[in-house]
């Protein structure tokens, strides 16, 4: 017999006594990667394909088009080591599949910094969801590509629906008169109208 915190005792064998059909036990270890597989019966568990360049998948209906776009952001003259952090919100669902990123010291006496300035700053990037796209902070080297190389996306890129956003964290490490600019190259789907796909 179950109490309202769905609570079944536990029988032989440790089936649950009253349990309904279907019901399984909580379990505290996630699936690993062997048991993610698919069970479909004409279909292998895995199957390979291609994760670079990046392959999105695009709509095949007739009444939904596709735009590229660059959705842009940055930070201009924040304290050193100080975090810093912006967020793109996008109003139609899209997929990024490269992004870049450039650093300039905004002092005109301070030597300008060298090349695209990709070491001059540290960050990390997360959907609003809180779901981490890089897992922690790095040198924007690490991350971004440049205007002429952007780094691509891999798989399918990052995909985003309307209402959602992309937040990123970023802190300047050499000096704080930079102006950090960010750069997401991104496919937007489009319906009839903005509001319906």
């Amino acid at each position: 017999m179950s109490n309202e915190y769905g609570f079944y005792p536990s029988g032989p064998g440790g089936v649950p006594v009253g349990a309904p059909s279907g019901y399984t036990p909580a379990t505290l270890n996630p699936p690993g990667r062997a048991q993610l597989g698919g069970r479909g019966p004409q279909l292998p568990p895995f199957m390979r394909t291609n994760i670079w360049p990046p392959q999105l998948l695009l709509s095949t209906n007739s009444q939904v088009g596709h735009q590229q776009r660059i959705y842009t952001t940055g930070i201009l003259n924040q304290p050193l080591n100080g975090l810093q952090t912006v967020v793109i919100q996008f109003d139609i669902p899209c997929i990024i599949y490269a992004c870049a990123a450039a650093s300039q010291n905004t002092a005109g006496v301070v030597p300008q910094v060298p090349g695209s300035g990709l070491d001059s700053f540290t960050a990390s990037i997360e959907h609003t969801n809180g779901d981490r796209i890089t897992t922690q902070a790095a040198l924007g080297s690490v991350i971004f590509g440049t205007a002429t190389e952007p780094a691509l996306v891999g798989g399918n890129g990052w995909v985003f629906d309307r209402g959602s956003g992309m937040v990123i964290q970023v802190t300047p490490i050499q000096n704080a008169t930079q102006r950090i600019d960010f750069a997401f190259y991104a496919i937007e789907e489009r319906g009839p109208r903005n509001l319906t796909r």
